[in-house]
């Protein structure tokens, strides 16, 4: 039929990696209650127990779904503790997730482009009346046995597969007025620019950072980019440096691609956020530094 509706989706963000089967058996338990659901792997590669590297998978990627997707994503360092559990209606999406931060950035993003009310407060999202947010506590949308180390595949892909199978939020447990949420790091402007940090290395090695074109522009010449180091590669660690960090030679200027560059070079990427690149190379490793590292942008 013309009209029919299409298949409920649900995208899968984790730190599982792809060597075991936690992702599949998740995607089992899924199909059992769901089966006409369409699973979609948004990233298994957060670095383990990298909540702020979660969040960033989940800004740069929760908007290409069409409205109505469950966003289910689990990096949950504290699984088997007393930490919540949550569904969140928000921004035309549904979001799975342990409250340990992970949906901050996202958040964030929607408020941003006037999709949803709230505000963040010291560590958590107020939510305001177009969000409906519930704490897991009802066992029978759970599997029948919850291990204390597994609460992907007996918490929340069950709970994923429910709401995709038109079981309302509100069964799922108690009305939360707010959720925690990690606020995404703010660049500050100084006396001759901008300055931020190292927010994420993706697998190629590139140093994204949280400058964006919002304050530098989509491509300008007239900026000169440095980073401080040499600090140890930290994938999804971070590295705070102190309030003088040691810059090493600037690069000059923004390049619009990837192939424009001859060697460590900056860009605005696709994500909308300033990265450090080596063509053909890792430029964490190039430069031996991680996440947290200070990124000054000065205008020449």
């Amino acid at each position: 039929m013309a009209n029919e509706a299409p298949p409920p989706l649900i995208t899968l963000t984790t730190d599982f990696g792809i060597e075991d089967n936690f992702v599949g058996v998740m995607k089992g338990v899924i199909a059992g209650i769901a089966p006409t659901a369409r699973v979609v792997d948004l990233c298994h590669a957060v670095p383990p127990q990298d909540i702020h590297g979660g969040a960033f998978v989940l800004l740069t990627g929760f908007e290409f779904f069409p409205p109505g997707t469950v966003h289910l994503a689990i990096v949950d360092p504290g699984v088997g503790s007393d930490r919540r559990a949550i569904a969140l209606a928000a921004g035309g999406y549904t979001w799975v997730a342990p409250d340990n931060g992970l949906l901050g950035y996202a958040l964030a993003a929607l408020a941003a482009a006037g999709r949803l009310g709230g505000r963040w407060d010291d560590g958590w999202w107020l939510l305001a009346d177009d969000a409906v947010a519930v704490a897991l506590a009802e066992s029978r949308y759970w599997r029948p046995t919850v291990s204390r180390t597994f609460h992907g595949r007996d918490v929340f892909a069950p709970v994923a597969a429910h709401l995709a199978a038109s079981v309302p939020l509100e069964a799922l447990g108690p009305r939360v007025d707010r959720v925690q949420a990690l606020a995404l790091p703010r660049p500050v402007r100084t006396e001759h620019g901008w300055r931020g940090e190292v927010i994420y290395i993706d697998r190629f090695g590139n140093l994204i950072t949280n400058l964006s074109a919002a304050e530098l522009g989509e491509a300008d010449l007239a900026w000169n980019i440095s980073v401080a180091g040499p600090r140890r590669p930290t994938r999804g660690r971070r590295a705070p440096l102190g309030d003088s960090p040691d810059f090493g030679a600037p690069i000059r200027g923004l390049q619009n691609s990837y192939a424009e560059m001859t060697g460590l070079g900056a860009l605005i990427g696709s994500s909308g956020f300033l990265e450090i690149a080596v063509p053909n190379g890792s430029a964490a490793r190039r430069l031996g530094v991680g996440v947290g590292c200070v990124v000054e942008a000065r205008r020449r």
